[in-house]
C-alpha cells in the first residue's frame, strides 16, 4: 500500500489519525530521516506518545510513564542524528510552541539542527520525512486531531515523497 486516506470528525476515526502520528513519530524517532519537515499553519505541543504503559520506555527512559509531546519527541529525533525543519504561519497562537522547542533545543544543544520559519500566507499542511508525506487538510493542533472534520493521505511511494521535497525546498528555500 503506498497511500492511505482517512477522513475523521470528532467522533469518528480520530483514534486513527492518532495512532498514524505516534507511529511516523516514533519510527523517526528511532530512525531518523536527514531532514524532517513539518509544515502547518498552525501548530501546538499537541500530545504525541501516550507512555502511561511504559510502553515506549526503550526511547527514552527519563520520559517516563507519562504522555510525550511533540516538543519532547522532536529534541528526541534531533539528539538521535535528525534534523528538522518547521515552517508556520505568524499566527499568535505559534509562539508557545516555537519558544518551547527552540529552549529545549537550546538547552539539548540541538539548536544547530532545527530551522523555524513563520510564512505570511501559510496554508499547505504536511509531515514530510524519507518514508513518507503525511499531508491534507490537518493543522498539527488539538482542534485538527480532536475536533474538526478534516481528510489526511499517508503516502509512501517514492514518487510522492520526491515531489513533495521538491516542492518544500523550492516553497521555503530563501526562509531556512
Amino acid at each position: 500500500m503506498s497511500q492511505r486516506r482517512i477522513f475523521k470528525s470528532k467522533m469518528y476515526r480520530k483514534q486513527e489519525i492518532k495512532d498514524v502520528l505516534k507511529s511516523i513519530f516514533v519510527s523517526e524517532v528511532i530512525q531518523p530521516s536527514p531532514i524532517l519537515w513539518i509544515v502547518s499553519p498552525w501548530i501546538s505541543d499537541i500530545e504525541i506518545i501516550d507512555n502511561t504503559s511504559g510502553n515506549f520506555d526503550f526511547i527514552e527512559p527519563a520520559w517516563g510513564h507519562r504522555n510525550i509531546y511533540l516538543s519532547e519527541v522532536i529534541i528526541k529525533f534531533l539528539q538521535n542524528g535528525g534534523k528538522i525543519n518547521i515552517v508556520t504561519s505568524n499566527d499568535e497562537h505559534n509562539n508557545s510552541f516555537i519558544k518551547k522547542v527552540m529552549k529545549l533545543s537550546d538547552s539539548e544543544g540541538e539548536q544547530q539542527n532545527i530551522r523555524i520559519k513563520k510564512v505570511e500566507k501559510l496554508h499547505t499542511k504536511g509531515i514530510l520525512s524519507n518514508c513518507f508525506y503525511l499531508h491534507g487538510s490537518m493543522n498539527i493542533t488539538f482542534n485538527g486531531i480532536d475536533i474538526n472534520d478534516e481528510q489526511i493521505n499517508l503516502e509512501t511511494s517514492k514518487e510522492s515523497i520526491a515531489d513533495a521535497s521538491l516542492a518544500f525546498k523550492s516553497f521555503y528555500k530563501g526562509m531556512l
